[in-house]
This record gives structure tokens, C-alpha cells and sequence, in this order.
């Protein structure tokens, strides 16, 4: 690349130019800003242009890689396809659960909170009313009773995921969720919500984002916080394998 300085009055503007392509790119303290490129239909400005990045990243992106957050994002789309096909890794290695005979411990979070959902119930009577007195009215009809569900925090403790089981481990209930009876998962940035056989309601395990998954993709190393999608791709993961059954 050839640099190109110009000075206007106090402030210093430095231009770098690549000798090959001629792209240029504008110096913001230690990165770079793809500020021009010859053809505006090429990929490389479709995806950067006017994008600030290291000068590392624009040298890997030259040589047909990219960048530091695309391939975060590439190499999380990769391991997350492959848990989910039934590839799932060891994430933890204590739990208070007291493991059956062949059960693997697969990962293990605490500060969860169960939330369910509870009837919350409201009343008015119906019917016309009359006044029999100064201030007093007489209401015609009887009493009628209204409720709806409100989600509430019944207990706190910590979630345990097994290859064959979720086990919830609460200061006054546990829960035992075989994972051949759940019906379904909604994954949140920050829960799961659970549907099983055999339970009406759902269950709803929160603050899994407290907890921060590892992981590696060719020798690249990540960090990224737990979230509901991870945690029911584990488990669709988990049960594609014969010991969930």
C-alpha cells in the first residue's frame, strides 16, 4: 500500500492506497475505513465498504478471508450446525445431580430462575344499578369472576442438561424433564421456554446468558454467552443420539 498525507491547517488527513486494486482507505487512529474502490459492484465493497477494520483484517480480506466479526459469525454458524446434527461437546464438568448409570453431564448453569405461568384473578359485578339512598346504589347481577395468566418466578437454582435429561435444582422444587417428553422449545436471548408431556403449562428456565460458552473452530478460540437458541440446539443435538430415548 502507498500512503498519502495531506495536511489542512491543524488537522492531518492520511489516505492509504492499495498498489493492486486501488481501493482507498481513510487512517482512524489504528484502523482502516474502505472509503473508495474503482467498482462499487464488487463484493468486497458490498460487504466493507465504508466498514472500519484493523489492518489485519484488511490484509486477510485482500487474500480472499474475512473479517474478524464475519468469521466469528461463520465459525458460530458451523459449530452451531454441527451440535444441532448430534455433534455436542462436554460443556461442564460438576453439577449437584447425581448422575444415573450411562448418563453423561453435558453442561451445567446456576442463577436460573423458573418462571411459570399463574392465574391472576379479578372480579366486578354486572348488571345495572340503582340508588336507594344518598351515596348508597344497589348493583343488579351477580358477581363475575375474570383471570388470566401472568409468568412468575417461582424459585431459583441451577439447571443441569444431561445426554438424557434436564434437571432443574431449586432452594424449594426440582424439576425432572426427560428429554424424549419435551414437545417443544422457544429459545430467548436469555431463556428457554419448555413444553412437555404430561404438564399443561409451560416452564420457563431464565438467565442462561449469565453463563459463557468456549468454543473452537480451527484453532480459533471464541467466547460468546450462553443463549436459548445454543441451549435447544444442544438439546435437538442430544436428541438425535440413542441414549435420549
Amino acid at each position: 500500500m502507498a500512503s498519502k498525507k495531506k495536511l489542512f491547517g491543524l488537522v492531518k488527513d492520511e489516505n492509504v492506497e492499495c498498489n493492486n486494486c486501488h481501493a482507498k482507505f481513510s487512517q482512524d487512529g489504528t484502523k482502516y475505513r474502505l472509503s473508495y474502490i474503482a467498482d462499487p459492484s464488487n463484493m468486497t465493497w458490498q460487504e466493507y465498504g465504508n466498514k472500519t477494520l484493523e489492518d489485519n483484517e484488511w490484509k486477510n480480506i485482500a487474500d480472499g478471508g474475512l473479517s474478524n466479526e464475519k468469521q466469528k459469525d461463520a465459525d458460530m454458524e458451523v459449530w452451531m450446525t454441527r451440535v444441532k446434527n448430534g455433534n455436542v461437546p462436554r460443556l461442564s464438568c460438576e453439577s449437584p445431580v447425581l448422575l444415573k448409570k450411562n448418563e453423561e453431564l453435558i453442561l451445567s448453569m446456576s442463577n436460573i430462575s423458573l418462571s411459570e405461568p399463574r392465574a391472576v384473578r379479578t372480579g366486578a359485578y354486572g348488571g345495572p344499578s340503582i340508588r336507594v339512598a344518598k351515596g348508597v346504589y344497589f348493583r343488579f347481577g351477580g358477581f363475575k369472576a375474570q383471570s388470566h395468566d401472568e409468568i412468575k418466578n417461582v424459585d431459583q437454582g441451577i439447571i443441569t442438561l444431561t445426554n438424557t435429561r434436564i434437571v432443574f435444582s431449586g432452594s424449594k422444587r426440582t424439576v425432572n424433564i426427560p428429554l424424549g417428553k419435551i414437545i417443544s422449545i422457544e429459545p430467548y436471548s436469555d431463556a428457554i421456554a419448555l413444553r412437555r408431556e404430561g404438564k399443561e403449562k409451560t416452564q420457563y428456565f431464565v438467565g442462561i446468558n449469565n453463563t459463557t460458552l468456549t468454543f473452537s473452530i480451527s484453532s480459533r478460540k471464541y467466547q460468546e454467552p450462553f443463549s436459548g437458541l445454543i441451549f435447544k440446539y444442544i438439546i435437538e443435538g442430544l436428541t438425535k443420539q440413542p441414549s435420549a430415548a
